[in-house]
């Protein structure tokens, strides 16, 4: 068999479970965990702190080409460290308050083509990359890819859930803006939209438990050669 590039993309709307699955992925291949979308928030925090207008385009710009995002990759860590030009970027990172200027953010031509470089540095020796454009656009020749989905009220509750988790409320309209909103703008938007690569599999996680859902991905992965074969 050939060299396989060590990278595996997880694709997917937002509490579509990606980030359990690159997680699970990252700590069986022992790989770096590059949660893509991290970047796109870390814009939306220098952003916030530069106090731009969401709708000012030629402003976003400026701040993406002048901004440094730096992401933890440790697969093991709760919660990846995320710093934006050497201070953490707080709370603010995944405020559900944010999601229209997050929105505007990650459909930034110029705010993509920022962040893609730094991205991919973080894989020159492998990374499982989770995102809603990793397998597309990001890390097109990935070995293995997959894409997550599951009923927009189902990813409500999970989004719902990790707020509660982390100590932070829900409000039902504020979800609303996150999942349903921010899915019809990954959608729809004319830079990198949210879609499943033509290579992908695809994962319905609404019909298996997080157990059944990594078993079936690792499968997949030691088919591509990225896990030795199970033992006869």
């Amino acid at each position: 068999m050939p060299d396989i590039p060590r990278v595996v993309t997880v694709d997917g709307p937002a509490g579509s479970g990606k980030t359990t699955l690159g997680r699970a992925l990252a700590m069986a291949l022992r790989l770096p965990l590059i949660d893509t979308g991290l970047f796109y928030r870390g814009m939306m925090v220098a952003a916030l702190r530069a106090g731009l207008d969401c709708r000012d385009g030629a402003a976003l710009a400026a701040l993406a080409r002048a901004t440094v995002i730096e992401i933890g990759t440790d697969a093991a860590a709760d919660d990846a460290t995320v710093k934006v030009d050497g201070e953490p970027a707080g709370p603010a990172l995944r405020d559900p308050r944010n999601a229209r200027l997050l929105a505007a953010i990650s459909g930034s031509a110029a705010v993509r083509a920022a962040v893609l470089a730094p991205q991919r540095a973080l894989a020159v020796d492998g990374a499982v990359a989770v995102g809603r454009d990793c397998g597309t656009v990001v890390f097109p020749a990935a070995a293995v890819k997959f894409y997550l989905e599951a009923p927009v009220a189902v990813r409500e509750r999970r989004r719902l859930a990790q707020l509660r988790a982390s100590g932070r409320a829900g409000d039902d309209k504020l979800l609303r803006a996150e999942v349903g909103d921010r899915d019809r703008a990954d959608t729809d938007r004319t830079e990198s939209p949210l879609r499943p690569a033509p290579d992908v599999h695809r994962i319905d996680t609404d019909r298996m438990d997080v157990e059944t859902m990594v078993g079936h991905a690792l499968d997949i992965c030691r088919s591509a050669g990225l896990l030795p074969a199970r033992p006869r």
